[in-house]
């Protein structure tokens, strides 16, 4: 059984500069997990989440894709959790779509 969270958020800037953006937030690491395995692709991105401070935990596959509404984006985040995890306890998911918007605020 796959865990799958979405989230999605409005902002008020072109696609190529959200994508900018994006580029420089999956570049940085987070406190506490990392982004890897990056690649763009028709729609967005799709990246690699894996935990730095507990290397036991699974990594999670988070996709980020655009809507263009002419000169605002809707970016739409999700995660989806390999095939065996039944459930994410800790809602490490949501927390790592939540820490993207954020880290993407900062640029936009």
């Amino acid at each position: 059984m796959t865990v799958k969270r979405e989230a999605s958020e409005l902002l008020n800037i072109p696609t190529m500069e959200v994508c900018d953006h994006v580029k420089k937030v999956l570049s940085e690491n987070q406190r506490s997990y990392s982004y890897s395995k990056t690649t763009k692709n028709d729609n967005g991105f799709v990246t690699t989440v894996k935990p730095v401070l507990w290397p036991f935990i699974l990594s999670t596959k988070m996709n980020i894709s655009f809507v263009d509404y002419n000169e605002k984006t809707e970016v739409i985040v999700s995660t989806q959790s390999q095939w065996f995890i039944l459930g994410d306890v800790f809602n490490a998911y949501d927390g790592y779509i939540r820490t993207f918007f954020d880290s993407l605020r900062k640029y936009s």
